[in-house]
């Protein structure tokens, strides 16, 4: 694919400039030995042999056309002068040579561009092509003065589909008049040939420049190195680009732009949504693109992303015509009838290449120890680029942190870095009740606690003591909360991500679930790829949405939702951190799905005992209270969440009055609560309160 030293690197400095400048010099002598001819009516042949018999009658017609004038008006023959000899070639500058090389141009067509060249840079061009074209008013390059000027003629160089025009190196003024319109030389091949290289500017503002990162960890490198030799092995039945599938946006770009500077090319991208939907136009920025990635010589990503129909096929079309390298870079691989060409999947760093990462990111951290290090590797799966931004922002904050030290710094930046892209998806909780407000019995507490041991030591268990290699699937850390509505599962869910260290994000399945084929297990699938980053527990509520008795399958309805059931437990017991579900109904649950699930915990609906202890524990200290009894407020059959509710609505009510805290506020708020219940309240559950 080249080596550094292509077109971009043609100019090289003075060198370059004299042997262009001199180049000019030899095509303008031509015109002035043309010149000169017709102002004599010499016969002599011309430099450029004969060009009427060379190009056909057309072009014999506008050369005679170019010089009979100057003919006519010779009152008397002078004297025969010597032969004019043709200028001697000069060396050919290395930037034209590469546009030759890179384009297929004729001997013919490198002078060509050169004649348009020196319109540019030599300010007597103007007057010379007057006098050869015989004409004082046409002072500038024609395809007419070309054949009859230059060597080796030939008519098809002003074809459409000919170089010059196809890569839109020369322009015409008006192409009505193909031979006698001005010849102009674009402004990007201009540049070129003087030796400054750069995107051109109508490509500005669609393609941006992407740099290779210095380094990449081991398995993205041969991910490159595989980019790379998809484009070397290129032919007929392997096209010019590959297929780059998986991991994020930005990695997949940085092992594209590592493959691009392996081949001695630079990396532009750009996004499909940016891709003309109209075919002229398209087909015009494929070439533009096109004779840029010769020229610099460069490669392009195409990210393409979510489309809808129309804007796929014309990325699907621009893809498909592309002739010069070319990534596709998508998260999931793309729908497409054309050839492919060679598909490179972001294989998922190791464990090993994690810790490397983390550790070469915060080396001149002293307060992140390796026992750190180990921690935050076991619980955040960051792609190397997001790695080094939560490095640098422990770096900036560290100086200016009076609470946190390094290491606390280090694990707030993951979990920063880490609930990207999951905001979107579900409700984030920061989570700040403790086991202290939880009031369980003594049984789902220790199964609370040993999910927490689970999560916690799941390195030391899987990687160091080797069961992750012993039992290879099923290692994610799933449980199920089962119980009514308000009796603490949601605040479980809080206490053991605070535990953590974790975000909580709540996902209302009734709202992931979709009666389209399909859309389920897309909806599932973007959350469960954005908490792989691992800074959250995931609690998906109201999982009675999804699951059911469904091991009787009576239609297809039924067989499809137990695929989504599956798909859902498949992505849980795959993922590295926490997946919690929440159901009211336990028993509606199939039993073969309650199997794959690591921990059940119930929690039933709170005794006369356990009311009076969450009544203790809503009601704060520092809240003026007078005459409120736990005992006999415990004797509303309402549930933590409810109890919650009735004691926050009692002290507003107190509030507004600007008075104690009272019984009779609690009986206020508790009616309010049981309309709300669709309930009444009996005289027992109130008995002695007023």
């Amino acid at each position: 694919m080249g080596s550094g030293n292509g077109p971009g690197a043609a100019g090289d400095g003075a060198d370059d400039g004299a042997v262009l400048a001199a180049a000019v010099r030899s095509v303008l002598a031509r015109l002035d030995a043309h010149a000169a001819r017709a102002r004599t009516g010499s016969t002599d042949a011309s430099p450029a042999g004969d060009a009427a018999e060379a190009t056909g009658p057309a072009d014999s017609a506008e050369a005679a056309e170019s010089t009979a004038e100057p003919a006519r008006s010779a009152v008397a023959p002078a004297p025969a002068p010597a032969p004019v000899a043709a200028p001697r070639s000069p060396a050919t500058p290395r930037a034209l040579e590469a546009l030759a090389a890179c384009f297929g141009l004729s001997s013919f067509e490198q002078e060509l561009v050169l004649l348009a060249a020196a319109a540019e840079l030599d300010p007597t061009t103007a007057a010379r092509c007057a006098a050869a074209s015989g004409d004082p008013t046409r002072t500038y390059p024609t395809f007419s003065l070309a054949l009859a000027v230059l060597g080796d003629p030939h008519w098809s160089a002003l074809t459409p589909v000919a170089p010059l025009r196809r890569w839109r190196l020369i322009e015409l003024d008006d192409e009505t008049r193909l031979t006698t319109t001005r010849l102009r030389l674009d402004e990007r091949i201009l540049h070129f040939l003087v030796g400054t290289p750069y995107l051109d500017a109508r490509l500005h503002g669609l393609l941006t420049r992407t740099t290779a990162p210095a380094s990449l960890p081991p398995s993205y490198d041969a991910a490159a190195d595989r980019v790379a030799a998809g484009w070397s092995g290129a032919g007929p039945e392997a096209p010019l680009r590959v297929e780059l599938v998986g991991a994020d946006l930005r990695t997949r770009a940085d092992i594209a732009a590592t493959a691009a500077r392996r081949s001695g090319l630079g990396l532009y991208s750009m996004a499909a949504d940016d891709i003309p939907t109209d075919a002229a136009e398209r087909d015009r920025l494929a070439r533009l693109w096109q004779r840029e990635a010769i020229l610099l010589p460069a490669a392009l990503l195409i990210e393409t992303g979510e489309l809808d129909r129309e804007q796929h096929a014309a990325a699907d079309a621009f893809i498909a015509g592309a002739a010069v390298p070319l990534v596709v870079s998508s998260q999931d691989p793309r729908r497409t009838g054309r050839p492919r060409g060679e598909r490179v999947t972001v294989p998922k760093l190791s464990d090993e290449e994690h810790l490397g990462l983390w550790t070469d990111a915060f080396a001149d951290v002293p307060e992140v120890t390796d026992q750190h290090v180990r921690s935050l590797v076991a619980q955040f799966q960051l792609p190397p680029h997001v790695v080094r931004q939560a490095a640098a922002t422990v770096r900036r904050d560290l100086p200016h942190s009076d609470v946190l030290d390094g290491a606390e710094l280090a694990w707030q930046a993951g979990l920063t870095e880490a609930r990207m892209g999951l905001d979107e998806l579900g409700r984030r909780i920061e989570p700040r009740a403790g086991w202290d407000d939880l009031v369980l019995a003594d049984r789902q507490l220790r199964i609370l606690q040993e999910i927490v041991a689970h999560v916690r030591r799941r390195s030391t268990v899987y990687q160091d003591w080797g069961f992750a290699k012993a039992l290879r699937s099923g290692l994610g850390v799933t449980a199920l909360f089962a119980g009514g509505s308000g009796t603490g599962k949601t605040l479980a869910a809080e206490v053991m991500a605070k535990e953590l260290g974790l975000d909580l994000f709540i996902i209302d399945l009734s709202q992931v679930v979709s009666k389209y084929i399909g859309e389920t297990e897309k909806n599932l699938s973007r959350v469960f790829d954005a908490a792989e980053r691992g800074g959250a527990l995931l609690l998906f509520d109201e999982a009675d949405a999804l699951f059911g008795k469904r091991s009787e399958v009576k239609d297809s309805h039924d067989r499809y939702a137990n695929l989504e059931v599956s798909y859902l437990l498949m992505r849980m017991e795959a993922y590295r951190g926490l997946a919690v579900l929440t159901t009211n109904m336990k028993k509606a649950l199939d039993s073969a799905f309650m199997r794959r699930i690591r921990f059940v915990v119930d929690f039933p609906f709170p005794g006369e005992s356990e009311r009076a202890e969450i009544w203790r524990r809503v009601l704060p200290p520092q809240a003026p209270t007078k005459g409120i009894d736990p005992a006999l407020l415990a004797q509303l059959t309402v549930a933590g969440g409810s109890i919650r509710n009735i004691a926050l609505s009692g002290a507003f009510l107190a509030a507004e009055e600007g008075d104690h805290l009272q019984m009779r506020h609690m009986l206020a708020a508790a009616r309010t609560e049981y309309l709300k219940l669709e309930r009444s309240l009996t005289p027992s559950e109130v008995h002695g309160w007023v």
